[in-house]
């Protein structure tokens, strides 16, 4: 069973936002070929994990995002082999400053954790790029 809701006479109109993207690179650092779902799935972790560094629990977060008015986006499919999506979130809903510090000592801070999980996802020859799984090679193998 679907639930069905009636969407209130006035749509909320936020000027100021605070974008998260994902790729289709898992947790695991494993590419899946322009995965829109797992791009989306990582813009959300992002989101989780970052506004986790204010105070939020990583489960307050995951609460607040299911009710606010989030905007997420497929944003692009072109960029082979990666699927990218961004989530979307009004800044004036918070009661706090959660925008980037523009301190860049305070960025080091908030990057901490943050790792290269795999390398040359790509193989860049005669300036384009090809996936390393075989079957997508084409006229290249």
């Amino acid at each position: 069973v679907n639930p069905i809701f009636e969407i209130g006479p006035l749509e909320p109109r936020y000027s100021e936002w605070l974008v998260f993207e994902g790729i289709s690179v898992d947790e695991d650092g494993v590419q899946h070929y322009l995965d829109a779902t797992i791009a989306y799935k990582r813009a959300v972790l992002n989101c989780i994990k970052y506004l986790s560094q204010f105070g939020y629990t990583e489960q307050q977060v995951y609460i607040l995002l299911s009710c606010i008015p989030c905007e997420g986006r497929i944003s692009g499919i072109v960029d082979v082999p990666n699927a990218v999506a961004t989530l979307a979130i009004p800044l004036a809903i918070f009661d706090r400053d959660v925008r980037p510090p523009t301190d860049i000592r305070k960025i080091e801070t908030l990057a901490k954790g943050i790792r290269v999980l795999k390398k040359d996802v790509c193989i860049s020859r005669e300036g384009g790029a090809t996936p390393h799984d075989k079957r997508l090679l084409g006229d290249w193998a």
